[in-house]
This record gives structure tokens, sequence and C-alpha cells, in this order.
């Protein structure tokens, strides 16, 4: 027997108090407390068994104090909110923390129905599966807080006779760890920046740009890996100086990085290009053989450039060296196993190739474990300054010149669309410090075909003028000629039909035919 079990009977009947002190047999529970001597009670059951004892001092004391100390004064002095339901959902007591909880004052809360209040309050599932349930940050809706909730079932004699709720509002908590995740994350974002900055300079890649910096630290992530990558982007965007940040990051930066442009080599050759061949294995084959670009990158990383114009048929090829992790080189009987990172690079839409049956699908997803997009030029204002003062510094001192940029040239830089990205601008400044005779780089030294895109604006600031129509008023006219003219021919020279068309009166129709001189006109 537990002594909450003899406890509870004690505690009602102020006859056990008195036979404690009076020294007397009491009876509670069908037990026996026959008074063993001045400080021990004897507990006897139905049967004369001696099943326990208990300090009458002991006992007297909790007793008296459990008079003296009200339980809801206690409960009330707790910073947990506590709620308390009957057996039918009705709120049978409340402290001053979950009132102040809630923003309700007890008297609106006791005795109101827990459903009406909140109906999907977890308190109300304790009542129907009479399990306890014990949660962290719990969403209250009616609230619109958090909190660390305890619920527990309350039983009267084996039956239950409600449930107890006892929470904690973590709402604040919850928010100062989201304040504390984000801060951490605003730090691992710029601390990615900061390494991607590094490397950008121990490289001497020119880059400030956040989009930009991204795609270094994905390269970096990345890197650690000997997961496939497909890098995609414009031309001249800068594919595989991305391509070399990740080798030379990678457990294979000790190996070499070869690179092959897929789209440079006649499609009758990629194959002895890619896989080598054996002497003697066709008409013209060197002597003693060739090794082919995946022996050479044997532990390291091969680099496939414009992957999106490798022919089909040695698509097939490339996807079983892929799979089998070995290579068929011409003319040999034994395959030979290689050891190679692969990374791609592509500016064409390889989904819509694959629609059009141009393209493996499923070499596409062996390609595509990790892609990496890089940004056109276009959208890295930021770096546009930079690479050009990066690369007019080079070439002033390659061709022994001191030429500067003019204000309207970097206003031009800045506006201009850049399709051939930081390819174009190199060329586009080498071309400029070859021509520029002066000490200033200046609209006119850009590369012909630069000079043709160049907007109105840019090219008044040359005080060149493109304007070639007449007066406003002569333009209206001949384009209200015009439209008379289309509209007498739609209507196969019949002039009534012509002037409904056009929407105008007789006379006003026929003093337009003289005034542009159609009268006699056919159509």
């Amino acid at each position: 027997m537990k002594i909450r079990d003899i406890m509870t009977p004690l505690k009602s009947n102020k006859h056990i108090v008195d036979g404690i002190n009076g020294n007397t047999d009491i009876y509670s529970l069908g037990n026996k407390y026959k008074t063993f001597s001045n400080s021990t009670l004897e507990i006897i059951d139905n049967q004369s068994y001696k099943i326990g004892e208990l300090n009458k001092e002991l006992l007297s004391y909790i007793i008296s104090t459990s008079n003296k100390y009200i339980t809801n004064d206690i409960l009330n002095k707790i910073e947990d909110g506590v709620v308390a339901i009957d057996a039918k959902g009705k709120i049978f007591f409340a402290n001053h923390a979950y009132s102040k909880i809630l923003g309700v004052p007890i008297c609106k809360i006791i005795g109101k129905s827990m459903q009406k209040i909140e109906p999907g309050a977890a308190i109300l599932d304790v009542l129907q599966t009479k399990t306890p349930i014990n949660k962290e940050k719990q969403y209250i809706e009616s609230l619109d807080k958090y909190v660390s909730v305890r619920i527990y079932p309350i039983k009267q004699n084996g039956a239950l006779g409600g449930a107890v709720s006892i929470f904690t509002d973590t709402t604040e908590l919850i928010k100062l760890n989201k304040e504390v995740e984000r801060a951490n994350e605003v730090a691992v974002c710029f601390q990615k920046q900061v390494e991607a900055q590094q490397e950008l300079s121990k490289l001497k890649i020119i880059g400030k740009s956040p989009n930009f910096l991204k795609v270094v630290s994905q390269a970096l992530v990345v890197s650690k890996t000997q997961a496939s990558v497909l890098i995609r982007g414009e031309n001249g965007s800068g594919k595989e100086m991305i391509a070399k940040i990740v080798h030379s990051n990678s457990q294979r930066k000790d190996r070499p990085i070869i690179t092959v442009n897929c789209a440079a080599i006649p499609e009758n050759l990629i194959e002895s290009e890619l896989f080598g061949y054996e002497e003697g294995a066709f008409t013209g084959a060197k002597h003693g053989g060739q090794m082919g670009k995946f022996e050479l990158a044997s532990g390291g990383t091969l680099f496939l450039d414009e992957i999106g114009d490798m022919p089909i048929t040695m698509q097939s090829k490339l996807l079983r060296v892929l799979q089998e992790g070995e290579i068929e080189k011409i003319g040999r009987q034994k395959n030979i196993p290689v050891d190679v990172r692969l990374i791609t690079a592509t500016n064409q839409p390889l989904e819509k190739m694959i629609n059009e049956k141009k393209f493996r699908e499923d070499l596409y997803y062996r390609l595509n474990i990790v892609e990496i997009q890089i940004p056109p030029l276009r959208n890295r204002k930021e770096d546009i300054g930079l690479l050009a003062s990066y690369f007019l510094e080079i070439y002033n001192n390659k061709y022994e010149k001191s030429i500067s940029f003019s204000q309207e040239i970097l206003s031009f830089f800045h506006s201009y669309n850049w399709p051939g990205n930081v390819r174009e601008m190199k060329n586009c400044i080498e071309h400029a410090v070859i021509m520029c005779l002066d000490d200033t780089f200046k609209l006119k030294h850009l590369p012909p075909h630069i000079n043709k895109t160049i907007s109105n604006t840019t090219i008044k600031e040359k005080n060149i003028s493109l304007y070639t129509y007449g007066t406003l008023q002569q333009e209206v006219k001949d384009l209200e000629k015009k439209i008379i003219t289309e509209a007498i021919a739609s209507s196969k020279n019949n002039k009534s039909k012509a002037m409904k068309l056009l929407g105008i009166s007789r006379r006003t129709f026929y003093r337009k035919l003289k005034e542009y001189g159609i009268n006699s006109a056919k159509k």
C-alpha cells in the first residue's frame, strides 16, 4: 500500500486525527490503524496482518499543514499556467498565471467549457485517451502563442475525474531562438562570402557581387565531395574558372585537371580523343598509340566543356564509363579502369534537347548531381568596374601604355548588355588599348560590333544625330495618306464603303483625296 492511498482518507476524516492524538484504534479504507507506541501507528489489514507503520508525528504534521496552506495559494505563486477541467470538459480551476497568459480574468474562465475556449486543446484529448501528454513548442491558435505543456488525467477512486494542464509560455524564447538561428545563418553566409573572396583572391579572379560570391561558395562546398557537377551559364561567363575552383579545393587538387571542349572536336575524333587508342588500331594511328583524356585525368578531374555538343552516340559511351568506371580504348581488348571526377559545362538548354531526343536523359541525371548556375555579367553590376580596371591594367602593361577610362566609356560599360560576358569585356578592352593613340579610352575606341549596338543616348554624347524623319506634320500626313489609300484598296475602289471603314464624312473624304492627290488612284 502506498502512502498516498492512506493519506487520501486520512485528510478527509477528522476522527482519524483525533484517533492519532488519543492513541485509539482507527479504521479507514477497510484497514485498521492501531497505536503501536507513542510515536508509531501500526497498519493492520482486515485479516489482522501487519502491513506497515507510520510515524505519528509526521502524519499529524502533514494533515495539519494540508489544512493550513491552501492549495490554490501555492498554485497561484508559480509562473506556469495551470488549468483543470472536469470529465465533461468544464474548467473548475485556473491559476493567476493561466489568466495572465490568456489575458482574461479568472472569473470569465471558471465554469466555461474548454471546447468553446480552445476547441483543439490537447487537454481534451487526454479526456478521451486517459493518457498523459508532454509537448514542446505547442502552438495555441487562439492566443497566437507557443507553450511547453504537460497534461495529466485526474483520477478519483479509479475513475476519470478530469484533466490538468501545466504549461509555460515559451513564445519569447522561441522568437529568441529564431533570431539566434537567423543570426547564425547570417554569420554562416558571411563566412562563406569571406571564404569565396579569399578563393577568388588566391586564383586572381575578380568579383564581389553577392550572386557571384554565392556561386563561388557553392563551388567550394561541392569541391569537398566526389559528386559530378554541371556548370551552366552563357558563353564567356566563366564556366571553366568555376571548374578550376572546384578542382583546386578538392582532394584531387594535386592531380591534373584536363579540359576538353566537346564542340571543338570533330565527331569522328571525339572517341579517340576521350578514350585513346592502341597502336595499329586504325590507319594513321600514331606509333605506340595514344592515351585519351580519361587516362590523362585519372586520379584527377576531367572537365568536359560544351557537353551539349557531344554526339548522341558518344553520350551512350560516356554514360557507360560513368556507370562502370572503366573505358574501352580503341583497338584494345581489355577495358581500362579509370578514377576521374567529372565536371561538365554547357550554355545549351539540355532539358529541351532531351525532349527533342538530342541529349540522353539518363546521362543528364548522371552529370547533374550538383548544378551551378553562373550569372551573366549584366547581372553582376558591382563587378563591371572592377573587371574593366583589372583588364585595363593588364593590357596597359602588356602594350606599355597608360590609357585611362573616360566617363562616357564607364557609363557605357554599365549600360551595355554584354552578351559575350567577361570574355567580351576582356577582348573589348584589349582592342581599345591597341587602337587608342591618345591617353583616354573613349566610345570611338570600342570594337565595331559593339559600336553598332550603342543606344541613341550614347551616340548623342558623340554629337551624332540618328534622326532621319521629317516634321511631325509631314509624318502625320504621310501616314494619313497611306491609311486612306489602303482603305480604298480594301473596298475595291468603292469609295462609299471606304468612307464607312474610315469613319469620316463624304465631304472630309473627298477633301483628303484632293489634298493627297489620290483622286484618280485605282487603289
